[in-house]
């Protein structure tokens, strides 16, 4: 196995487990529950997620290097079609009545 990513917060290498498991690659989670029982951050000890082909590794680094220095996108705040709700373009469903938004290649709905 080759560690790719490693981080004291559980959540954020669950998120690049799947990131990575949503390009193809097989992973392996390490130390995911072992560290949590000191209260002193021993890094050695911090969840960490693994390809499992040398081969993967170098691709999969730039994925997550590229996740995480990738610059946020605006998103314009849409109108829900079924309520008229303001919604904040980083939502993919209305807050008020959870229609989801409407495809904009179909000209459904507003944006």
């Amino acid at each position: 196995m080759y560690e790719v990513f490693r981080d004291w917060d559980s959540a954020k290498v669950g998120l690049v487990d799947q990131l990575l498991k949503g390009e193809g690659f097989n992973t392996a989670l390490r130390n995911w529950t072992g560290s949590n029982i000191t209260s002193v951050p021993i890094p050695y000890m911090f969840p960490n997620v693994c390809v499992l082909n040398h081969e993967d590794f170098v691709r999969a680094r730039k994925i997550v290097n590229d996740y995480f220095h990738a610059q946020p996108q605006a998103s314009e705040e849409w109108q829900c079609p079924n309520c008229g709700e303001k919604v904040d373009g980083v939502y993919t469903e209305c807050w008020s009545c959870q229609v989801p938004r409407a495809d904009e290649t179909t000209g459904s709905g507003q944006n």
